[in-house]
């Protein structure tokens, strides 16, 4: 009876220390940041055109900078900027919000200064370990803030197009 209890106690106490490591295990692994960014200024390719939703980018496109970040259970992150003419850039904004298929919807307010601030920048740096120092728009940016028609920001984009210096910012979080 004796080696029956003790067996017992072996296999709680084994059962108990593999579930704490398989605990800790996916504790440390779903906080941890996967990150693919571009390493500066691409040209529109294939994966400049995967890092959108709509998978597509103007002709006249240029200077193309993303980054994509995941910290598991602490949410994703999609940020890209590139250049190109005003009327494709606003173009473009609104086919991102077509694309965003079951979100549809955004208001336009023209005249507008950038979302993104320096504290933006910082926060998403430091949290999703990317480096988005590239997102912060000139002091003089004023454009288009493309933003979702129902104020959810979570799973939705906020799509700036800075008229002043030919560039649009994308942002997209949840």
């Amino acid at each position: 009876m004796k080696t029956l209890w003790r067996w017992f106690y072996r296999t709680v106490v084994a059962v108990g220390v593999c579930f704490f490591a398989l605990a800790l295990l996916v504790n440390v692994t779903a906080s941890r940041p996967l990150v693919t960014q571009s390493d500066g200024y691409i040209q529109p390719t294939v994966t400049a055109m995967q890092n959108t939703l709509s998978h597509q980018l103007p002709k006249s496109a240029t200077d193309f900078r993303f980054c994509r970040a995941s910290v598991g259970m602490g949410g994703r992150l999609l940020l890209y900027r590139f250049a190109a003419p005003v009327d494709e850039l606003n173009a473009h904004a609104i086919s991102e919000f077509e694309a965003h298929w079951d979100r549809t919807g955004y208001k336009a307010t023209r005249n507008a200064p950038s979302p993104f601030d320096e504290h933006d920048i910082k926060r998403n740096s430091e949290f999703y370990g990317g480096n988005a120092d590239w997102m912060l728009p000139a002091t003089d940016a004023m454009g288009t803030l493309y933003e979702p028609a129902d104020g959810q920001l979570s799973h939705r984009p906020t799509i700036f197009v800075d008229e002043t210096n030919r560039v649009l910012y994308f942002q997209m979080t949840d």
